[in-house]
Parts: structure tokens; sequence; C-alpha cells
């Protein structure tokens, strides 16, 4: 397929995989709401001043070492109102665009306090759904937030539980300080010899929206989400594959697939996933794009060399087992990944190395007495082969087999390429034995001038010298300042790099 279609193809999908729904109003909590990493480095947004300086300050104190030693990125975010939006789906709405948490890690957590709702959310990044549990974020609300909440001791309801939950990911024990839990709450009981009333832990028999259940964790149509970078990498990535698996190489024997089929091919499933994501939105939504294009991959690459066996089968009606072999070998060489990555594409790929060993081991049958010929073995048919073909086989390039008929002495000689070698037939004895050896840089590039060099091959045959002369171009002079921008940014103490959250977490109300 001709360079610019593919370009005006790979430009339409990924136009169409990452495009955006209409953008929400300023009021939108998604974009009211400020990220604590453009706050200074601060890891709390208080834009409605719910909390004190002071207690701002310390939870700062707090949460950056805990995120400099890598256990958890923490963001604390406390506002008045969030409008008729869900807690729940906007805390994990932001989670997702402020990616909080290292993007390896996954270590993040939001913390959202709705004052008009009277509820606490927690959003767990992936990392952290082993240590940080759903019942144990709630056991965390009701003991060490609620209790304060509902008196209106915000600065105590936030610290206490940020303090608690600390103590988790450290140590693994919250509760090791008792919480403030009014009289007569469920949480007491009476000591039934000493008669002091004393905590005890809160059964886990909350609804199952409390914990992120799959129908609070998916993202609604209306919320503006997008597919983003990570679709547009995922179908660049389908792409490459569906071309390189059905590249137009009809001169050797690929089955060519026409224009239309290839759009038909890219547009189809990106369109169904484009669907699926406005209709069915979910928090795993990537991981099912690549499960669809998956799928997608799988039965064509079935399907496309089903037809080309055929076509080849048809078309080699009548040519000698060499060229049988070599025409297979050209068109299914560099599949050899598409049976590990496919594993329904094994059994074909079995079949065909079968026909292969068949192809090469049946024994020719001689052109001067029509009597069978025998191969020799690899040591014999040396004594019969030029210095360049031994080279060949010595570096592996080429393998020659080499035939005898016992009667009439008649030799027949035939070279197996190996297309996954480097080397390159020499300019001088014309033998595949020219193999790369290094690039000499003989000026450097300036800001001013412009670099040269050669690349070396060297024939191992007969040791010709080839250089390919090259350049280099001038250095930009927009490389300090980018050197130093990237320094500077690297200096960033924060590690929420590109975090992602399941939905994971809890919620309380007050």
């Amino acid at each position: 397929m001709p360079s610019n279609k593919f370009i005006l193809l790979l430009l339409v999908c990924c136009s169409l995989f990452g495009c955006k729904q209409p953008k929400p109003d300023e009021h939108d909590p998604l974009y009211s709401i400020p990220d604590p990493k453009t706050l200074n480095e601060s890891y709390v947004s208080n834009p409605d001043h719910l909390l004190s300086e002071a207690t701002v300050a310390d939870l700062n104190a707090k949460l950056k070492p805990l995120d400099q030693t890598g256990v958890a990125h923490i963001d604390v975010v406390f506002v008045n109102s969030i409008g008729d939006r869900v807690p729940k789906d906007v805390a994990h709405e932001l989670f997702r665009k402020w990616k909080i948490g290292d993007q390896e890690k996954n270590n993040g957590l939001l913390i959202l306090m709705v004052k008009d709702q009277r509820r606490a959310e927690f959003e767990t990044g992936y990392g952290l759904e082993g240590p940080l549990p759903d019942v144990t974020c709630y056991r965390i609300q009701q003991e060490h937030i609620i209790p304060y909440a509902k008196e209106g001791d915000y600065d105590s309801a936030v610290k206490h539980g940020v303090d608690a939950v600390i103590r988790q990911l450290q140590t693994g024990e919250y509760a090791t300080t008792s919480p403030k839990i009014s009289e007569g709450s469920d949480a007491m009981k009476m000591d039934s010899t000493s008669g002091v009333a004393e905590p005890v832990m809160i059964a886990p028999i909350v609804e199952a929206q409390e914990f992120g259940s799959a129908e609070t964790r998916t993202t609604s149509p209306s919320s503006g989400q997008s597919a983003g970078w990570p679709s547009i990498i995922i179908l660049m990535i389908y792409v490459v594959a569906v071309l390189k698996i059905s590249a137009d190489v009809d001169s050797e024997g690929r089955l060519k697939l026409s224009s239309s089929f290839l759009w038909m091919l890219l547009l189809v499933p990106v369109g169904i996933i484009m669907l699926l994501d406005l209709y069915f939105p979910v928090s795993w939504i990537e991981f099912r794009q690549v499960m669809l294009l998956y799928v997608f991959l799988t039965v064509f690459i079935q399907v496309y060399y089903w037809m080309l066996s055929r076509k080849l089968s048809r078309s080699l009606i009548g040519s000698s087992n060499h060229d049988q072999y070599i025409k297979w070998y050209d068109t299914h060489a560099r599949m050899e990944w598409a049976a590990m990555v496919f594993p329904l594409f094994r059994l074909y790929w079995f079949n065909y190395q079968k026909c292969l060993k068949v192809l090469r081991d049946t024994p020719l049958t001689c052109m001067s007495c029509r009597k069978v010929m025998l191969r020799l073995s690899e040591d014999q048919d040396d004594n019969f082969l030029s210095q360049g073909q031994r080279t060949e086989e010595e570096i592996d390039s080429i393998d020659y087999d080499v035939w005898e008929c016992k009667d009439c002495k008649e030799k027949v000689i035939l070279n197996y390429r190996n297309i996954k070698s480097k080397a390159t037939a020499c300019p001088k004895c014309n033998h595949n034995t020219l193999l790369y050896q290094k690039k000499v840089i003989l000026q450097s590039a300036t800001t001013s001038s412009e670099g040269r060099g050669y690349k070396l091959s060297v024939c191992k045959n007969c040791s010709f010298h080839l250089k390919e002369e090259f350049s280099i171009p001038r250095v930009s002079t927009s490389s300090g300042s980018s050197s130093s921008s990237s320094s500077s940014s690297s200096s960033s103490s924060s590690s929420s790099s590109g975090g992602s959250s399941g939905g994971g977490g809890a919620g309380s109300s007050w």
C-alpha cells in the first residue's frame, strides 16, 4: 500500500481513537478543582479553604517523605460541593486525570472529602490495593474520619485519617491509637468484667458501592473521558502488526490485500471499540481495547495465512522441491514471532515447518540416470563447496545441501538462505559474507558545521573493506536549553507521573 495512504490511514485512525467528547463547563469539578501538583509540589487541594493553613502544612510535611521514599503518593482534596456529581465517580476521574502515583508502582491514593454531600471517598491505585484493600479503607474512614467529621472538626478528621493510612502502609496496623468514637456509638461495647467501654472493629457489612463495586468503578459517558495517549499507542501497535503481517510483497509470492480490505480491517475494530468505550465504559478500558484488538489480529492472521497457503499451493504446482521451499520460507520466515504471540497460530506454524522439512529431505532424482540421489553429510559436502560457500556456511548466511548420485557421480548443490542473517553480498567476491563491523566518526558535528564519518563492513571471505560515508546533522542550538529544562523538571520531588486506578477504595457518609 502506498506510503501516503498509510500515513492518511494512521492519522484518521488516531484522530478517531483520540477524539474527545464535548469539554465540560468550567464548574465541572474535573476542571474547577486544582491538581495539587500545580500548587508548588503540594499534596493537598483545598480550594474552598475548609482546612486550616496549619493542617495543610502538616499534611504536606507528612506526605512528601512518604512520596519521596516510594511508599505512596497521597493527594487530599476537600471541597464544599461537586454539584450533583457522584463523589465516587469524581474521585475516580480525578485520579485518572491527575495520574496519581508512580507509573510503574501505581502507588497512588486520592482522599476526597465533599462537605455538602457529607461524604468521604478513597480511590486507590492498583499497587495499593494489597496494603490498602477496600475493607481497610472503609474501616479507616469509619474509625478515624467520620467521628470527627460529624462534629464539624474537619482538620482532625483529615489528619487522623491520613495518619491511619500512613501507619497502615508502613506497619500494616492502622489502629495503633484510639480513634475518637462518640458515646453510645455502635462501635462501643461494655467489658462485662470491668464495665469499661472499649472500641471494637466495625464489621465490614456495607453496601457494594462502599467498596467500589464494578458499577461504581465505571466511567460515565458524560464525564468527558477520552481514550487518550494509551489508546492511541495501542492503536498504533495494532496498525503496525496488521501491516507487518500483510506487507505487499507480490514479487516474493506474498498475498496482496486490497486497500479497501485493509481499511475495513483497521476501521471496523476501531469503530467497535469506540462504541463500546462510549456506551459501555469501564475502568479497565485500555485492557479491553488490547483484548479486542488481539482477538481481531488472531482471526486475521489465521484467515490471512490460510488464504496465502492456498495461493502458494496452486502457484507452485510443478515447481521443484527446492523452489517450493524457498517460496514458502521467504513468505513465512519473518512471522516466527506470531507463533509465540498467537497460540491458535501454532498449529498452522507446526504444519508449515513440517512442510519445509519434507521439501528439503525428499531425495532428488538424478537427471542423468534417473536414479535416487543421496544427500551428503555436512563434513562430506564441504569437499564440493568453494571457499566462499564454506565461509557462508560458517557465518550461517547460507546453508548448502550437496546431493550425489552413487551410480553416475552426478552432483547437485542447493542453497538455503538464512533470512535472519545480517550478512550481505560482497561487491568483490559476490558471496553473502559482508558483515558490518563499526561506525567511525571522522569529524564531530558542531553548531556551525556538519560532521562526517563512515560505516565499515568487512567481507569474511575475501577481506574486502567497504566504507560507506555518512554525514551528521549540525547540533541544534536549542539542545542546551532543553537539557537544562529536563534537568530542572527531573528535580521535582513528586513521583506522581502516570499512576492508574482500577476503582479500588471505599466511601463513607457522615
